[in-house]
């Protein structure tokens, strides 16, 4: 979407091709040829399945303010669409994910899987800390006011 920018700290992590993937894989997992060879054919696979790609679009964002009702209300219903569509994509990646990780089991020894899983937790971790510190605004606990306290939320309990 037009003027969409990633959190500070994250950064829009970079899409690799299935052959630059299997290549950083085989080097960190210390994969055989013929591991290397089936995690290419894999990676072809899902290539494109595994994570969610931004269209971009040019321009800046209108100003809804400036805008008729019937504008309005138009542009509120199409974002409305690209929120549904996105999260269908996303419940497909989430579904690919499983299914490349039960066809990697076949791959990858019981070591490896374990590095893997490891790293993907440790992966997950990082960006969910980027995400806090991002929406943080300053607030003890991050987010909103209130959201160090006990019980987090606001002081009141609302």
């Amino acid at each position: 979407m037009g003027g969409m920018q990633m959190p500070e700290g994250m950064e829009m992590p970079k899409i690799l091709t299935p052959e630059e993937k299997t290549a950083e894989m085989a080097q960190k997992y210390d994969l055989t040829e013929e591991q290397q060879t089936a995690l290419l054919a894999l990676n072809q696979k899902y290539d494109g399945k595994l994570e969610l790609r931004m269209n971009q679009e040019e321009g800046e964002r209108p100003d809804i303010r400036k805008m008729s009702d019937e504008e309005r209300q138009a542009y509120f219903n199409k974002m409305m669409d690209q929120m549904g569509d996105m999260q269908q994509k996303q419940a497909d990646i989430e579904k690919n994910q499983k299914a490349y990780e039960e066809e990697l089991k076949d791959i990858f020894d019981k070591k490896q899987m374990r590095k893997y899983r490891t790293d993907l937790r440790r992966a997950e971790a990082e960006r969910q800390a980027a995400m806090q510190r991002s929406m943080g605004g300053g607030f003890p606990g991050g987010g909103f006011p209130g959201g160090g306290f006990p019980g987090g939320g606001f002081p009141g309990g609302f």
